[in-house]
């Protein structure tokens, strides 16, 4: 009977610490890159996403490295709940783009982006759609080869990235 205990207790904290295991997806390798200016007006998400249309890209990655916006809608979590709460937020002002970027799964980018005005200082989070270029952006967009990456919702309605 102990030593049924024991393997109960030793199968408990395995699977504990599995739950609490980084979930590692690979190898992939960059397969191509491309260099995208974005000029004035220009809608940061959407044209990001017309970009990853055009050259096929499945999964991959987007990086965000420089640039202004003038209007710019995003959201970020508001509570500490099993299921998020969100909080949308849209701006119409000058702000520089501090940095952006997030991965591409199933041909979908999900990007987070952080802002700055001398009166607010640095904010940001989840990119929408709207966000309006002000002088430039400049973008990279790097698309991967090796086992693709999708998003599914779990209990909670958070997408997470899964092997496909």
């Amino acid at each position: 009977m102990r030593t049924k205990y024991c393997i109960a207790v030793l199968m408990t904290a395995l699977f504990a610490h599995a739950a609490d295991s980084p979930r590692v997806f690979g190898p992939a390798q960059v397969e191509e890159v491309y260099r995208v200016l974005l000029d004035r007006d220009a809608l940061l998400l959407e044209s990001i996403t017309d970009v990853i249309k055009q050259k096929g890209i499945q999964d991959g990655q987007v990086f965000v490295t420089a640039g202004s916006v003038q209007e710019c809608t995003y959201h970020y979590v508001t509570s500490t709940a099993q299921k998020p709460v969100n909080a949308y937020k849209t701006i119409k002002e000058a702000a520089e783009i501090l940095n952006a970027g997030g991965l591409i799964a199933s041909g979908e980018p999900h990007l987070h982006i952080t802002l700055s005005t001398p009166a607010k200082g640095a904010f940001g989070g989840h990119l929408e759609k709207g966000c309006r270029v002000l002088y430039l952006g400049e973008v990279t967009i790097m698309k991967y080869s090796g086992p693709p990456l999708t998003r599914k919702d779990n209990a909670n309605g958070v997408s997470l990235l899964q092997s496909r």
